[in-house]
Order: structure tokens, then C-alpha cells, then sequence
């Protein structure tokens, strides 16, 4: 309960942003009145000011609420009674006196709706949303730690689908997806800003809270919201005593999963049998392969990725911020650091980044506001000349039997011979860097004036600046290995990478946006409560993008002017977009019963023709709060909230190339041949033009409702949606004559409809000194081609595998498999497989295909549907949490079901690369002859197939056997901390002491059988050359003073 407390308390001090516009104004109005002028404050428990509490009176018409620093007046007779009120605060009522100035302690309600939720242009009480809107804050956010906020919130919120797909430094790659329907779109601050990417490095510890806008109430932010919205609200200040704030956090990570490799001894076996089932005689004898078992001199194992790769890596986060105000000025700011060194033994990779925040509202005279919001980022990440694909993949393909070092020789690396020498790419000094600098700006400029002439009318303008540079730099550095002839005793050199290079690339981009906002709010007699907002917006972007590349003659000093010209490579690019919108949002509520909100955006985008240019996307949704019913609340006294509602909004995106409807031509393309037989280049017509593209357009539809009893003992949000798009790009799919001379255009053909299901249960609980929570949510998703462009269909088995239009886009198709050929006999009169070949590459232990169609050739006409896509359908999380006596205990579960992955390449080949590379140490488990070195000796039956060489055709992929479910539940976060007792911190002057382990992707449950234990469920990728995904244990402390 105390946590409860807490976590209620620190929402409603960083609320003050939100309400103090409209209690400001309020507040002025009052001021104004001539006569009975009755002014107070209303305070918290611990005396801090409350911001937006509804002081109403008892006669007809008379209200306000209270301000920034919980200030209010209200012109009132002697006598009349007060009702004071705040969300998560117990109502209190005050009869007025003769006293002109009270001072008002609200106590808490635990048990009341206690979240304000930052909405487009606004805020609104949860308890009237009338949309889709889910919301998390800080303290839930930051208890999976983690250098990607996206990993930060994984399976969190309904229909959020986060996918990890490495754990790369510095490569931000998690899939961000809301309900199936793509990436959504990021606001920071009230400001459209860059993408998913950008997002990810924001730092956890300066956002105040995050809502998601999941159905047509994205439509407000109009272009490119058909995908939904996340809106991200930074941490603000208060009036009141400075607080300082330390997080630190130190973390030790491991890979969750690293396929083994074959030994020296398991590839020769591998070789063996690929020598016998090709050339049909042994690579090595017994006595050989004898010795490669036994490790004799000269017959060691190596492994490559023991000596380039560590066990475990380092991760560091520090925040230190500070919060506060007076009267006149509040403010916010902090600074941090984080850094993660990456798995290299050479600490050649590595990512670092500092972060700084200032957030500042001065209130310049009453009913003027002024808001400063600024925001810096340097990040860098550091890895050598080839990235660690290339480095993994060649401890992976390299084989076990040739040594590191020539000779053993440290001062000699050994020249591999199915790659590099992983240790050389591995290490800057000898190959080469390249060095990532991402240096970010925002700020936010804000001026609101409340008019103190109209009641609840306020006017605001805000400005928006953005800056990113976008540095790259790589040095390509020679370097050789070398092969050790024991013949002459010398040592044969091999270079790579010559000549030296190096790269300079640079990527300058702005954004200017600019907000005029208009907007009224008023409750009239106590029942009608009308707010309504007026928006135009202007957004203009500008980037600079640049590079040199230049080769050395001699490597003297790592910088573009010590290089040649000779072979120098230089070019460059400008682009300019601008957009303008017009936004309009009026909501209405009677008596907090009835609910209604209608809006609009029209925006323009310079891509399309005059007359396609412009956009026009409706929204609407309304809500029924059956809980204020009376023939509910006297029959049903348990029930605190029952809402029905339902929303609709159009939106859209303004794809495709830019000044298609202009016509013109491209130069230096195309071949031009002369009657003379030169040819040279020249210009061409890039397409045909199309003055009727624009923009594709999504239709959002949603009906849910929200569910509360026993004073938030239960919890459940219920919603069943569906979107539909229209106007998709596509090229039409027709027959063109050879003399044509140019293309198609991008039209405005296709179109998709999706339909899900999100839920959301929740029970919250107090046992004496233990309270806990528990929260589940669920997502299910699917999306049905509607229409999809292309030529006619050649028969109806065509039409039946091929078809796109009507069905949905889950499946996967291959060949059905049964079991495996146990002799040659069997192999003979099974259908033919392979073609013209017939069946004579089949092997025992090679898989039989079904012949679907019975014609006895197994082709492209039987392979049919056999599973699910690799898009998991349902993604789910389960979130518990409890509290005893200054303990706390967090476990959180987050998984996904309903899709299929197809294991094929590396983990399939019996040698990588497709060639005679190594191969995993699952192929020892394969179909082989007793007798390695025996080509005649019977077969013993195993999991996988019989190796074979390169370019034999095989049947291990692309069927049923290969298909495997990918379901999976994964321990996300498991955090146990502790909080000092507060008669200890305070002799210390310090107001909180807090202690936590923590640990991240514990444990993972999937089915780990065959193929499915070299393969990450989460990363969705059967390869091995990828960075792996990652497990942390995490000690941190959090000090507040």
C-alpha cells in the first residue's frame, strides 16, 4: 500500500504541467471578482501543492480548480459549501466562513482512478477517455534496465509488440509494432520527432510517463499515424524543496544461447562422410582420425571464438537529476551516462552515451506562462574495420583444424582456409575502425497566455528545433596472416585490405516545427463539461548528406588530407520537405456519464499534385460510464467503473517518390549503342507520370470497454478492433511492348485489413503489511490481404498457391514431409525429387516429400500450407509485483505465440558457407556409415541427415521437418530490491535509499527439441554469424536527497 502511495504521489507532483494552464487561468478569472472573494491552497499530506483540484460550489455554475502551485479563489456568499476533489484523493467539504483564505489537506484514496493520461494536444482523465489509450510511467518503465528503452518496455502494455532481434552495442534493432499494424509514430514533448530509432536511446530516467495511442484517436496527429502513436511526456519541475536524484546501475551480461561447433575430430568425421557419399573414399585413415580424437601434436582442436569472443560483457548507467521550483519558476534537469563494452576479448566494440535534460516553466505575469524544454545526446559507437557479422561468421565457418597462430607462433596469425582469421578482424589496431558520432538537439519552446476576459479560453504557441549530425568515420587498415612452410622454415605472408582507406561520412539534418494552439475548457452548472482545441502546425525538414573516400599510398596518419587523390570517391545530397496541418478537437461530457469527442486534421504534403496534395482525416468516439448510472451504482455497490466505448478515425501516409506527377528525365542512365557498336550513357525517362497519386488512407475502428470493482481490487480493459487500408502502392501488373522505353508508375491499388483483440486484467491487493499487484495483458492479431496487385493467374492451381487478394498473410508453405528413407530400396520407388537427376542423390536418412497431387514428381504443385508465419500472432506479458516491509519483488514474464520459423541455412548446412567450413556439433547426431572410413559399412540412423559436400542437392529444407513452432515464454525481469527505513536516511539527510539485484532474460521456455536449441526464439533468426541476444544481472541503487 505504501508503494501505492508513493507511485500515486509522484505522478500527481509531475502533473503540475499538464493542469497548470488551465488552473492558471481559472485562477486569474477569480481574481478578478469584486466582492466574497474566498482564496486557498490545496496541499498533499506532505504538504506539497496539489495541481488541477476541482473546487466546487454549491451554487449553480460556480467551480474552478487549483493551479500550479495548488493556489485557487473563487467568488463565493458566506455560507456556501466547497467540495474539494482530485483524482486519487479522498473529496473533502469545506463550509466557507468569514475566513478569506484556507488552506485545504486532501488525503489519499488509494482506491480511486488515480492516472491522468497525456493524450494528442492534451490531457485527459483516464476515467473520460472515450479511445484506446494505455499509459505507463516511470517506475514501470525503469524497472527493466536495459541501454534500449524499447527493451525497457517489452510486454508491458497491450498490444505493444517489441521484438528484440540482438543485442548488439550501439544497434538499436527491436521491432517497435502496436496491434500488428507497423511502426507507429513517436511524439516527444507535445513534437512529431525521428523514429523508432531515436526513441530507443532516449534515457529512461528523464520520462515522466508514455501513453499509446492504439486506435483512430492517432488520427489526431493525422500523416503517418495509421500505425498508431506513442507519445512520450518528459519529467517536469514543482514548486517546492530541491530534490536531488542518483541512479546507478551496473550490469554483467551473457549470451542466452551460442550454438556449439563441431570439434577437430567431430569435422573429420563430418569430412569423412562427405568424401565417401561424393568421391566414395575417405579423406584420412583410422589412424588419422585417430588422432585427431586424441588431440595428438599437431592434431589440436582450435576454437576460434574462444580466443575473439569473451563470456560475458559490461553495461553502466548513472543519472543524476534535479527538481524543484518557487512561485515564479520550476525546473527539471539531469545528466547521464551509459555505456555497454560489447563481447569482443579486444574491446574494440563498445557504445557510450551522454544525455542532458533541462525542462523549465517560468510564469512571467499571471495567466502568462513560459516553458523551456531542452535536450542533448552524444552517442558513439566503436567497432573494427568488419562488423561483428563478418568477425562471429568466421569463428563459426573456419575450421577446427587449422591453428590460430602459424607454427604457434603469437607473432604470426595463421592464414585460415575457409576465411579470415577471425582474431585479425577482431582487433582495430591491425584492421581498422569505424567510429559512430550521433550528436542530437531538441528543444521546445512554449508561451501559453490565458485570456483573463473568457473563461477557459487560453491561447499557446510552441516551437520546436531539432538538430542530429550523424558522423562516420573508418580506417581500412592492411594487415596480413601467414602459412608456415615447415620445408624452408619460413613463413608465408597474405595480404588483405590493400590498399589502406579510409571513409568520411557526415549527415546533417533539422526540423523546424511550429504550433499554434488555440483552446477553451469549461464546466457550465455543474453538468456540462465542454473543452475544445484548435491546432495549425507547420513542420519543415532539411538534411545534408556527404562522403569522401580516399586510399593511401602509405599508411602514415588516419586523416582524409594524408591519403592520395588517385581513385578518390566524393559525393553528396540535399533535401527540403515541408508539411502543413490544420487540427480541430472538441469533447464533451454530461455529468462524467456521457462522453463524446470529435476531431480532425487536414494535412499537406508537398510529394503529390496540386489537386492530391491535401488530406482530410475525421475521428470521432464516444462512452457510456454505465458506473454513474444510478440503477447501477444503488443495485451494484461493488462496481467503481464500468465504460463502454468506441472510437472511429481516418488516417494516412504520404508514401511513394516525391514529383511523380512531374514530368522529366534522369541522367547518366540507360545504354545508348551507336551504329558504329560504341555505346555510351545517357538520359532517360524514369516512369510515366501519375497526377492521380496521394495518399493511402486507414480506417480505424474500436469498441471496448473498461471494467473496475471492489475499489480496484479487479481490473479489465477489453477491446476488439480492426483497421483497413486502401490505396496501398503497388505497379500495375501488365504486359508492355519492348519499345515502351520507361515504366510504370506507383499507383494507389492495393489494400490490407487487420483485426485483433487486446485485453488487459488487472488485481491489486493489501494484506496488513504485504501488498502486491498483478497485471496480464494480451494481444491477438492477424492481417488479410484485401487486394494485391498482379497479372492473371495460369490455371487454378496457380490460383490456389499463388493468391494473395482474400487471405490472410500468416501462412507458411513448403513440403509436407514422411519420415525419413531407411534404405536405397526405399529411395527407388519413392517419387522423384530431384528432377532430371531423379532420386539418385537421395540417401537413407534424407527426408521423403508427399506427393500431393499423386503424379509421382515431387515439384512446386506439392508444396501446400504448413504452418503459421514467422509474425508472432499473440504476444502476451504477465507483471507481479509485491511489497513487505520495505522489500519490494518484481517478476515479469513476456512471451508471444502462434507463429513458425523456418531453421534453414547455417544450423541446416552439415558445412557453412557451402563449402567444407566447419559445421554445428548437432551433426554429429546425422545418418552415417559404422565405419567412417568404411564407404560399404550399413547405415546408422541419427537426427540429421548424412553430410554432404558442396552443390549436392539435399531435402533438409523447406518443409515440415525444418518449420518449427517458435512459441515462447521468457522471465523478462526479476528484481528484488530494498528501501532503507526512513528513521536511518534522515540523520543522513538523505530522503530515500533504495537497493535492487536485477536480472534480465533469466529464463526462457520454448520448445528446445532438434533444431530449436541453436535458435533464439525472440530474434526470429536461424542464422549463427548474429550478435546474440543478451541475459544481464544488474545491481543498482537509487539515493534521493
Amino acid at each position: 500500500m505504501k508503494a501505492r502511495i508513493c507511485k500515486e504521489k509522484h505522478w500527481n507532483v509531475h502533473l503540475r504541467f499538464f493542469l497548470v494552464m488551465m488552473g492558471d487561468l481559472l485562477f486569474s478569472v477569480s481574481v478578478l471578482a469584486q466582492s466574497n472573494l474566498i482564496t486557498g491552497k490545496v496541499i498533499d499530506n506532505a504538504s506539497e501543492p496539489i495541481i488541477g483540484a476541482s473546487i466546487q460550489s454549491s451554487v449553480v455554475g460556480k467551480g474552478t480548480i487549483s493551479n500550479m502551485n495548488g493556489d485557487f479563489s473563487i467568488e463565493v456568499p458566506v455560507g456556501t459549501e466547497l467540495t474539494i476533489s482530485f483524482l486519487g484523493y479522498r473529496t473533502q467539504k469545506i463550509k466557507v466562513s468569514d475566513m478569506r483564505s484556507l488552506v485545504i489537506k486532501l488525503l489519499e484514496d488509494t482506491q480511486a482512478l488515480d492516472e491522468v493520461v497525456v493524450v494528442g494536444y492534451g490531457v485527459q482523465k483516464k476515467e473520460s477517455l472515450t479511445g484506446a489509450i494505455s499509459n505507463i510511467k516511470n517506475d514501470e518503465i525503469i524497472k527493466t534496465k536495459a541501454t534500449s528503452l524499447a527493451q525497457s518496455l517489452e510486454g508491458k502494455v497491450s498490444g505493444l509488440k517489441i521484438r528484440q532481434n540482438d543485442g548488439e552495442p550501439g544497434q538499436f534493432r527491436s521491432d517497435i509494432n502496436i496491434r500488428g499494424l507497423g511502426t507507429p509514430l513517436f511524439i516527444i514533448d507535445g513534437i512529431v520527432r525521428d523514429g523508432a530509432n531515436e526513441f530507443q536511446r532516449l534515457n529512461p530516467d528523464d520520462i515522466e510517463s508514455i501513453s499509446f495511442l492504439k486506435d483512430g484517436t492517432a488520427a489526431i496527429y493525422g500523416m503517418n499515424s495509421a500505425n498508431g502513436a506513442i507519445v512520450v511526456t518528459t519529467k517536469k519541475g514543482y514548486k517546492g524543496k530541491a530534490k536531488i536524484s542518483l541512479s546507478a546501475n551496473w550490469g554483467w551480461s551473457k549470451p542466452t544461447n551460442i550454438p556449439r561447433m563441431a570439434n577437430a575430430a567431430q569435422y573429420m568425421e563430418l569430412r569423412n562422410d562427405a568424401a565417401i557419399l561424393g568421391e566414395g573414399n575417405p579423406l584420412v585413415t583410422k589412424e588419422e582420425l585417430e588422432l585427431w580424437k586424441t588431440g595428438a601434436s599437431g592434431y589440436a582442436s582450435t576454437d576460434l571464438y574462444d580466443h575473439v569472443i569473451k563470456n560475458s560483457s559490461i553495461q553502466q548507467q548513472y543519472t543524476l537529476s534535479l527538481q524543484g521550483g518557487s512561485d515564479i519558476v520550476s525546473y527539471f534537469g539531469s545528466f547521464s551516462y551509459a555505456s555497454d563494452e560489447g563481447l569482443l576479448k579486444s574491446g574494440d566494440l563498445r557504445y557510450e552515451k551522454f544525455t542532458f535534460r533541462s525542462n523549465t516553466d517560468i510564469k512571467i505575469v499571471k495567466g502568462l506562462t513560459a516553458g523551456v524544454n531542452l535536450a542533448g545526446r552524444y552517442d558513439k559507437t566503436s567497432q573494427p574495420w568488419n562488423s561483428f557479422y563478418e568477425i562471429f561468421k568466421q569463428t563459426r565457418v573456419n575450421v577446427p583444424t587449422v591453428p590460430a597462430y602459424a607454427n604457434n607462433n603469437p607473432d604470426y596469425l595463421a592464414t585460415q582456409s575457409m576465411g579470415i582469421n577471425p582474431i585479425a578482424l577482431a582487433d582495430a589496431d591491425m584492421t581498422g575502425y569505424h567510429y559512430y558520432y550521433n550528436k542530437n538537439f531538441q528543444s521546445t519552446f512554449t508561451l501559453k497566455y490565458e485570456v483573463p476576459f473568457v473563461q477557459g479560453l487560453s491561447i499557446q504557441g510552441q516551437l520546436g528545433y531539432d538538430y542530429n549530425h550523424n558522423k562516420h568515420k573508418g580506417l581500412r587498415k592492411k594487415f596480413s596472416t601467414y602459412t608456415y612452410a615447415i620445408e624452408t622454415d619460413e613463413y608465408i605472408e597474405n595480404e588483405y585490405n590493400n590498399p589502406s582507406m579510409i571513409q568520411v561520412n557526415n549527415n546533417e539534418a533539422s526540423r523546424l516545427d511550429m504550433q499554434a494552439q488555440i483552446s477553451y475548457n469549461r464546466l457550465f452548472n455543474d453538468t456540462h463539461n465542454v473543452s475544445a482545441t484548435l491546432v495549425y502546425e507547420r513542420r519543415q525538414e532539411k538534411s545534408d548528406w556527404s562522403n569522401i573516400e580516399r586510399k593511401f599510398d602509405l599508411l602514415t596518419y588516419d586523416e582524409v588530407d594524408y591519403a592520395g587523390l588517385k581513385d578518390a570517391v566524393s559525393g553528396g545530397m540535399s533535401n527540403e520537405q515541408a508539411f502543413i496541418s490544420y487540427v480541430g478537437r472538441f469533447n464533451y461530457d454530461y455529468k462524467g456519464r456521457y462522453l463524446l469527442e470529435l476531431g480532425f486534421r487536414n494535412d499537406g504534403s508537398y510529394r503529390y499534385a496540386p489537386g492530391s496534395r491535401w488530406a482530410f482525416f475525421p475521428m470521432g468516439s464516444i462512452g457510456w460510464r454505465l458506473s454513474e448510472e444510478k440503477f447501477l451504482k444503488e443495485k451494484l455497490g461493488f462496481l467503481d467503473n464500468l465504460k463502454i466505448r468506441a472510437s472511429y478515425g481516418e488516417s494516412g501516409q504520404d508514401a511513394g517518390d516525391p514529383f511523380q506527377y512531374v514530368s522529366g528525365y534522369n541522367l547518366n542512365v540507360g545504354i545508348y549503342e551507336f551504329n558504329d557498336g560504341t555505346t555510351t550513357s545517357g538520359i532517360s525517362a524514369p516512369s510515366i507520370t501519375n497526377t492521380n497519386l496521394t495518399w493511402y488512407k486507414a480506417k480505424l475502428l474500436d469498441i471496448g470497454f473498461d471494467l473496475s470493482i471492489f475499489k480496484g481490487l479487479f481490473s479489465l480493459e477489453f477491446d476488439l478492433y480492426q483497421r483497413k487500408r486502401s490505396g496501398l502502392l503497388a505497379t500495375r501488373v501488365v504486359a508492355l511492348p519492348n519499345t515502351f522505353g520507361s515504366q510504370l508508375p506507383q499507383e494507389n491499388l492495393n489494400s490490407d485489413l487487420t483485426r485483433g483483440i487486446d485485453i488487459t486484467l488487472g488485481h491489486t491487493n493489501k494484506i496488513r503489511n504485504f501488498s502486491y499487484s498483478v497485471k496480464a495483458n494480451m494481444n491477438l492479431a492477424r492481417t488479410r490481404m484485401e487486394h494485391v496487385e498482379r497479372g492473371p493467374f495460369t490455371s487454378s492451381m496457380d490460383r490456389w498457391r499463388n493468391q494473395s487478394s482474400g487471405r490472410w498473410n500468416d501462412f507458411t508453405w513448403g513440403y509436407q514431409t514422411n519420415g525419413q528413407f531407411q534404405t536405397t530400396e526405399e529411395i527407388k520407388y519413392a517419387p522423384v525429387q530431384d528432377g532430371e537427376l531423379g532420386n539418385s542423390k537421395e540417401l537413407p536418412g534424407d527426408y521423403r516429400y508427399v506427393d500431393a497431387n499423386g503424379d509421382g514428381i515431387i515439384d512446386d504443385n506439392d508444396t501446400q500450407p504448413l504452418g503459421h508465419g514467422a509474425t508472432p500472432r499473440m504476444y502476451y506479458g504477465l507483471n507481479m509485483s509485491g511489497e513487505y516491509k520495505g522489500f519490494d519483488l518484481t517478476v515479469f514474464f513476456q512471451g508471444a505465440a502462434g507463429h513458425d520459423i523456418y531453421v534453414s541455412g547455417d544450423i541446416l548446412d552439415p558445412f557453412i558457407q557451402q563449402g567444407l567450413g566447419n559445421g554445428l556439433a548437432i551433426m554429429t547426431d546425422r545418418w552415417h556409415r559404422e565405419d567412417p572410413t568404411d564407404p560399404y559399412s550399413k547405415w546408422i540412423s541419427g537426427y540429421m541427415p548424412a553430410a554432404r559436400v558442396a552443390g549436392v542437392a539435399d531435402n533438409r529444407s523447406g518443409n515440415s521437418w525444418s518449420l518449427h513452432n517458435a512459441s515462447y515464454l521468457r522471465l523478462k525481469t526479476l528484481e528484488l530490491g530494498y528501501t532503507l527505513p526512513e528513521a536511518l536516511t534522515k540523520k543522513a539527510a538523505i530522503d530515500r535509499v533504495r537497493f535492487y539485484i536485477n536480472c534480465n532474460n533469466l529464463l526462457t521456455f520454448t520448445k528446445r527439441d532438434g533444431l530449436m536449441k541453436n535458435v533464439d526464439p525472440e530474434s526470429n533468426s536461424s542464422g549463427i554469424r548474429y550478435y546474440p541476444q543478451m541475459k544481464t544481472y544488474n545491481f543498482g541503487v537509487n539515493v534521493t536527497f
